[in-house]
């Protein structure tokens, strides 16, 4: 009986762990998205350009406005649709920028979705 309440105590421990591992509340308030286009982006990059081009014009394009970007990276889940050919057209990328919390005001004026 003792057993089988360790047991039991030792498995709601460890669900309770696994459930917060891709909690990111920490920073959820810092990240923001960005629906990558074809060509209509404001670093004038696109579908054309590899990710570490991308990379390197957001950050400059953010810093040069007095942004402090803590991390860059891309993901795959743009809602904006790839299947036309118009420069506002999306790529199927986000761009997934981390800054500081005393720019997000700013990122919010740069129309970046958090």
């Amino acid at each position: 009986m003792k057993f089988k309440m360790q047991f039991l105590l030792g498995l709601i421990v460890l669900l309770s762990f696994s459930c917060n591992k891709d909690d990111d509340s920490d920073c959820r308030e810092t990240l923001f998205f960005w629906n990558q286009t074809k060509c209509a982006d404001p670093w004038h990059t696109g579908e054309n350009s590899s990710n570490s081009e991308t990379e390197n014009a957001v950050r400059q394009y953010l810093e040069i406005e007095g942004i402090m970007v803590v991390n860059l990276t891309f993901d795959n889940k743009s809602p904006l649709t790839a299947d036309c050919e118009a420069c506002n057209c999306g790529t199927g990328q986000r761009i997934i920028v981390k800054v500081d919390e005393n720019d997000i005001s700013k990122m919010k004026k740069f129309e970046f979705n958090q």
